[in-house]
């Protein structure tokens, strides 16, 4: 028995082995995939392109839908907006998502200075999001000019699909499918960079049935406030240049002729 157990052990050992160095290579080339990910996964889900061209073959007919609350009815510095994505109605409850992506961005910049706020189309605010109603989604950050999570999405497709080029023979990956998900809820907080526009709307890019999809909120007006202060420095800047101008005029009257 004591030999049987050792060769038994002995014949073991190479295929441990080799499952330690298969492990160890994933570990690698995870590594790595991650890495290009980081700086790709926001282009992936906003399929911006240079001359904007949306993502190839992106549906309009989406089966779910941009729901958002809040206690005030515009977008006021320290009231978050709940944002949800979920099926366009009660009937369409059996359709699932996997990769997608959410954000904010401003909704009418015609007379605004665009290139001050970083470009068309920001992404603005941030996002907070809860274990029990984020759907295995996370946050990201794809303005340059934010600091903080301005996006949320999800891509394991997309993991899924690049791990299967380097194992195309895995057995282990042809059987997994990608989380899917029917609807994921957060909370949008204004920044700002936020309360700089008129108004705010919700997109989001989603992947379904193997189409993408693009599906935008209403609108919401920004609550911005008139700066008191602010008008007080102007009035007493017209007020001062007025006086300037009639002790000008007082002194040119006193002057002979």
């Amino acid at each position: 028995m004591r030999m049987s157990s050792q060769l038994l052990a002995e014949k073991h050992i190479p295929s441990t082995q080799a499952c330690l160095l298969h492990l160890v290579t994933l570990l690698a080339i995870s590594r790595l995939i991650l890495c290009q990910t980081v700086n790709s996964h926001c282009e992936y889900l906003v399929g911006a392109a240079p001359s904007g061209a949306p993502v190839p073959g992106l549906q309009l007919g989406s089966p779910f839908k941009i729901y958002t609350k809040a206690k005030v009815t515009e977008v006021t510095p320290g009231h978050p907006i709940q944002v949800t994505i979920g099926p366009f109605s009660q009937h369409l409850n059996f359709f699932n998502f996997t990769d997608f992506i959410l954000y904010a961005t401003p909704s009418n910049t015609a007379n605004l200075e665009i290139e001050i706020f970083g470009g068309p189309n920001p992404h603005v605010g941030v996002f907070q999001l809860f274990d029990q109603w984020r759907a295995g989604a996370g946050g990201l950050n794809c303005n340059p000019r934010s600091r903080s999570e301005d996006s949320v999405g999800a891509f394991e497709e997309r993991l899924l699909s690049i791990f299967k080029r380097y194992y195309p023979n895995n057995p282990m990956l042809m059987r997994y499918q990608p989380p899917a998900r029917n609807q994921v809820s957060v909370l949008w907080w204004p920044t700002k960079e936020a309360l700089a526009y008129p108004e705010i709307k919700f997109i989001a890019n989603l992947k379904s049935m193997n189409n993408w999809f693009r599906i935008e909120s209403t609108t919401w007006k920004v609550n911005r406030p008139v700066d008191q202060w602010a008008n007080t420095e102007r009035i007493l800047t017209q007020y001062q240049a007025m006086q300037s101008n009639m002790r000008a005029m007082e002194r040119r009257l006193d002057q002979p002729v």
